[in-house]
Order: C-alpha cells, then structure tokens, then sequence
C-alpha cells in the first residue's frame, strides 16, 4: 500500500508542477498574457492621443473659418476674386493621411496541452511504482540470500 500511495504522491505532484507552470492558466501562458496587456495598454495611450489630435482638428474645421478656408485651399476650392497659380514640376498633395493607431492582433498564449500534464503525471506514476516494486523485489531477493546463506535476518528487515 505504501508503494501504491507513493506513486500517487509522485504522479499527482508532477501534474501539478507541469499544470501550474506551463499549462493553460499557469505561469507562463500568466506572463504571455501580462506582455500583452502591457503592449495594447500602451496602444490605448497612443490611440487616445490620436483621438485627442482629431477632436481638436475636428473641432477647428467645424467652427474656425480661417482652418475651414485653408482645408478648403487644399481641396482646390477658393473664394471669390482669388487666384489659383498652379507650378510645373511640384507634387501637389491631395491626400490627407490622419494617423489611426498600429492594429494589433491577438496573439494565443502558447501552453502545455491538458493531455500531456495528465500523461506525465500517469507516466511518473508508474515509473516510480516500477521503481518502488523492483527496490522490494530486490530486498527480498537479498533476503533470500541471507537466509540461504544461513545468515540470520534482523526482526526489522524480516518484517517487510
């Protein structure tokens, strides 16, 4: 019996051990997933101050008229009596880029599958059970020996 719960013993705390350090919810997949909240809480920041930028220009095109006349301009538009002088050679630039932020995507924590812990365990289990079997087998042959020999066994040892 003791033999059985040793094996018990040995099989269930390498499971754990495996379990709590590189599977689902363990150490690793823990510090993986710390990483990434730590990168997207700094894309927050980064996206905040974008939104900031753009409530600001937002704002300026929506109510000051100088803004609205120059974003006007850059669109080709102009007022009454002025004059468009258009030069060879240079690159107008029509487009207007407005920074968004970097996307990001998820990325799965990489872990130990449930099965391994559990074939690990299993597998410890009964290396150790062998190991506690064959050590019992080879005291009784020693035993064996003794008696065989004519020497006498201890009380102790011929208790086992």
């Amino acid at each position: 019996m003791f033999r059985f719960l040793t094996a018990v013993l040995a099989g269930t705390f390498f499971y754990v051990l495996i379990s709590l350090s590189f599977g689902r919810d363990g150490l690793w997949a823990s510090g993986q997933l710390r990483e990434q909240r730590q990168i997207l809480s700094g894309r927050v920041d980064e996206i905040k101050k974008i939104n900031n930028s753009l409530e600001l220009e937002y704002t300026a095109l929506k109510k000051d008229p100088d803004v609205i006349a120059a974003f006007a301009r850059k669109l080709g538009y102009v007022r009454n009596g002025e004059k468009i002088v258009k030069i060879n050679g240079l690159v107008a630039d029509d487009q207007f880029y407005f920074e968004t932020g970097t996307p990001m995507k998820y990325v799965e924590p990489f872990f130990v599958p449930e099965w391994f812990c559990k074939f690990t365990g299993f597998l410890m289990f009964f290396v150790v059970y062998a190991y506690l079997c064959l050590e019992d087998i080879k005291q009784k042959l020693s035993d064996f020996r003794d008696v065989r020999r004519g020497r006498a066994v201890s009380g102790a040892r011929a208790a086992r």
